[in-house]
């Protein structure tokens, strides 16, 4: 995806939460090309899916679609605001669940929770990449105070800006800063 999307050159990438754990793996495997890296409320220190792992893989699939039901997207979109009132509308459960209603996406999550997931942790020291660190100060999902703090003593190259009066999304709620 990244040699055909960049023609094999040199790339920047972003990921936010779950998608800061698939960044720093792929910085981390293409160090040449990585030239910079964006990482908005990233997971980074919190390797694999735990006990999930191991479910069978008919517990796993029930699993997938309590994680696509209405009850539980919104109750993250609540969370992930810290202007709940403003933000975390109805309009934003439906755009949350977006991803969940895709065809396969189901399939490849089962998928990603038999595999242990993503093992990000000890990867993040190797980046030599600029990286930007983003981060909502109240949010409410990823203790800022423990993983922003945390990536900037273990990145070589890492810089930290704060989002004040914001939660677990700063790209959405607010993208002007």
């Amino acid at each position: 995806f990244i040699a055909e999307g960049t023609q094999g050159g040199p790339y920047c990438i972003a990921g936010a939460s779950l998608g800061g754990a698939s960044a720093i793996e792929l910085a981390s495997t293409d160090p040449d090309q990585c030239r910079g890296l964006v990482l908005i409320d990233a997971q980074g220190f919190v390797d694999g899916v735990g006990p999930m792992a191991s479910l069978p893989k008919p517990l796993a699939e029930l699993g997938v679609q309590v994680l696509k039901s209405n009850p539980l997207r919104s109750s993250a979109n609540q969370m992930s605001y810290f202007d709940a009132e403003t933000f975390a509308t109805e309009d934003a459960v439906r755009v949350g669940r977006l991803h969940c209603l895709q065809e396969g996406w189901s399939d490849a999550l089962v998928s990603f929770m038999l595999s242990g997931g993503f093992s990000p942790s000890a990867k993040v020291e190797t980046i030599e990449a600029p990286t930007l660190v983003l981060w909502g100060r109240q949010d409410g999902i990823l203790d800022g105070a423990e993983f922003a703090n945390k990536f900037i003593q273990t990145l070589p190259n890492g810089r930290l800006q704060w989002i004040e009066e914001c939660g677990h999304v700063p790209h959405l709620e607010k993208p002007d800063e």
